[in-house]
């Protein structure tokens, strides 16, 4: 070609090189020419990309379970995780005030965490007694009348409904019972026919039971202690 000139460039050298269309890449040159008029070439600054500046969102997890415990959601510690206790207790805080019962940090929900409101129990006599809300498939533990626990719970599902009354605890198994309807974890039995606050099955979102009050099982491992014979449940 007349007038080109050319230099050869050493094998795998990685140059930039600007093709006539003012388009740029990255090339391999091994030991073939290149024009003298590609060996310098002015980069233009002002359209350089630079590194984003934004900021990563900061991760909600850790203010919401700080939150959660200190309102009696079952959190027990601050482990920045939203693992399966802490969208159990996302759960309830949704089902007492009203929310989509996702069990994720949603924008609704972590705007509700800013504002919340404290469950008042149907019975405020002195002492401890435990109440089952059917309508937001919660239970409370409620001490001299204020709400000091909210535990996500499952009742009886439509043509199995958990019966409404004031019961008195009759006993309890610690251990595993396999009954004909499901597992039993640590049932603490309620009525003569067999109903219990236990453990052992899943607690959805909503009435999934064969009639008992399904808990999760660290919230019967929390509870159990407390539900001896004569305790008081409240269920309306």
């Amino acid at each position: 070609m007349r007038g080109a000139r050319f230099v050869n460039v050493a094998v795998a050298t990685v140059v930039v090189t600007v093709a006539a269309g003012g388009a740029w890449y990255l090339a391999e040159q091994r030991e073939r020419p290149v024009p003298a008029s590609a060996r310098s070439v002015p980069v233009d600054t002002a359209s350089a990309v630079t590194p984003s500046t934004t900021r990563p969102r900061a991760n909600p997890v850790p203010g919401a379970q700080r939150t959660l415990r200190e309102l009696g959601y079952q959190v027990r510690e601050v482990t920045g995780e939203l693992d399966a206790r802490t969208r159990h207790a996302v759960v309830a805080f949704q089902k007492v005030h009203g929310l989509a019962r996702t069990g994720e940090l949603d924008a609704a929900t972590l705007g509700r965490l800013d504002t919340p409101t404290t469950p008042r129990p149907e019975s405020t006599d002195p002492g401890f007694h435990l109440e089952v809300d059917l309508g937001r498939q919660v239970v409370f533990t409620v001490r001299d009348g204020t709400v000091d626990r909210i535990h996500d719970a499952s009742t009886g599902r439509p043509g199995k409904a958990t019966p409404p009354g004031d019961y008195r605890m009759r006993y309890q198994i610690d251990g595993m019972r396999y009954a004909p309807l499901g597992p039993m974890y640590r049932p603490s039995y309620f009525t003569t026919t067999g109903l219990a606050i236990h453990g052992g099955e899943p607690v959805e979102t909503r009435a999934a039971s064969n009639g008992c009050v399904r808990l999760t099982n660290p919230s019967i491992d929390e509870l159990f202690p407390r539900l001896g014979p004569g305790t008081r449940v409240l269920i309306y």
